[in-house]
């Protein structure tokens, strides 16, 4: 009941910054539509996102909470964690805005054919990729919450940023509205990092770099890095694939992956968190938390399954309500549609591998977690460009299917196989 009670607060914090989220994609594609322009913010939102999934929310709850717990949630550990966390993040946000137009080379490269896209994609990644700074701080306050018990919080500050984001073409006198959603996106960072510290409210403390648990936290957050970096090599590729086939592909595969994503959130990440805090402990305790993975499992598989079927059914009609007003035509509700659908296909499948990887962390089993993504990587990719000739961008959508699948097949092998 105390897990229950836990992954419904945070599921709960989930749901009101998704729900802000999702009226962000509606607001984003009222002014956009699937043009050229929504290609250009969501690659310019894409890159500092490629890092902030690398260096983030994911890669801080699983290197740092067991780090953290060990350590007894020591004030001299935590500073130390941070001086030394943040003067590297600070270094890669100098180099990312310097090298920007390579970046959007490299990430997009279809965009080369189009030099009025390329350069505003160009200038709108200058002003997004700052905000990869206070999206680190953001993600160590929200891990300090978590081991904290409050999931609540932690939970429901993206809201801030889709708030920030919504708002700010209305608030600039800006010709570009594209642009001004960039300029959102850096604003509703910066408000999200203060608006956590004002509950984590740890006091500074003299930093040990000598303390146990910090050799704990790098010994973790390598592995860890390395996990989470196939996830964006997925996420770069679908883009670079996703680029070729004219405009709007990128659009579409997002604002589909969003709605896909929406019951991914609620129900797998804010299960996955709160269950690393629980296998944590247990781990700390010298227990094993099998059992409590299958109760988790068994939850998250109840709840997924038939939330993938109904949307599968009522794919069109939802894109429909959501997404068809302004620039956003009936076709364009056709192909979305589309898009969710392949990707629900995979629903139950990413919320139960999204478990079994925070199990493996939280027993510091890094191998079995890196080995599985990068079979998912492999599957993914694979199928993406097999099956781009034949059906275009979709096959990004149903590479996710077949990624999704390899990595749940590869990790309940491992972790069951001597159960």
């Amino acid at each position: 009941m105390r897990f229950l009670r836990k992954f419904i607060s945070f599921s709960t914090g989930v749901l009101i910054s998704r729900t802000t989220g999702l009226l962000r994609e509606v607001f984003v594609a009222y002014m956009l539509g699937g043009s050229g322009k929504a290609d250009a913010f969501y690659v310019a939102f894409r890159i500092p996102s490629l890092f902030r999934d690398i260096l983030g929310d994911q890669t801080f709850n699983n290197a740092f909470i067991p780090a953290y717990t060990e350590s007894g949630e020591s004030r001299q550990f935590l500073w130390a964690v941070f001086i030394q966390f943040m003067s590297i993040v600070v270094s890669i946000v100098i180099l990312g805005t310097l090298l920007a137009p390579l970046l959007v080379g490299i990430v997009a490269p279809g965009f080369l054919k189009d030099p009025e896209r390329f350069h505003l994609t160009v200038q709108m990644t200058r002003i997004t990729f700052p905000s990869l700074l206070f999206f680190s701080l953001s993600a160590l306050f929200m891990a300090i919450l978590n081991v904290r018990g409050k999931f609540f919080i932690s939970a429901v500050s993206p809201a801030v940023i889709n708030i920030s984001i919504i708002s700010m073409p209305f608030l600039l006198p800006v010709h570009e509205k594209a642009v001004a959603l960039a300029w959102g996106l850096l604003a509703g960072v910066v408000l999200q990092s203060i608006f956590l510290f004002s509950f984590v409210r740890t006091l500074p403390s003299s930093p040990d770099f000598r303390h146990p648990s910090l050799k704990t936290f790098w010994r973790l957050i390598i592995p860890v890095l390395v996990s989470y970096s196939f996830t964006e090599i997925n996420m770069f590729f679908g883009t670079l694939i996703a680029s070729f086939f004219g405009r709007g592909s990128i659009a579409y595969l997002n604002y589909g992956f969003r709605l896909f994503h929406l019951p991914v959130a609620l129900v797998g990440v804010a299960m996955s968190i709160v269950a690393l805090t629980d296998f944590s402990r247990i781990h700390a305790e010298g227990r094993s938390a099998v059992a409590h993975l299958k109760k988790t499992l068994l939850l998250s598989a109840s709840i997924t399954i038939p939330t993938a079927i109904f949307m599968l059914i009522l794919a069109e009609p939802i894109v429909k309500i959501v997404y068809q007003r302004g620039h956003f035509s009936p076709e364009d509700v056709g192909i979305t549609a589309k898009v969710l659908s392949i990707y629900l296909l995979s629903l139950p499948l990413v919320n139960l591998s999204k478990l079994m990887t925070s199990y493996v962390f939280s027993a510091k089993d890094t191998r079995t977690a890196n080995i599985s993504f990068a079979i998912g990587t492999l599957g993914d990719i694979s199928t993406a460009v097999i099956l781009g000739p034949f059906i275009g961008f979709y096959a990004v959508a149903w590479g996710h299917v077949v990624g999704s699948t390899m990595r749940v097949l590869f990790l309940a092998f491992r972790i069951f196989k001597n159960q």
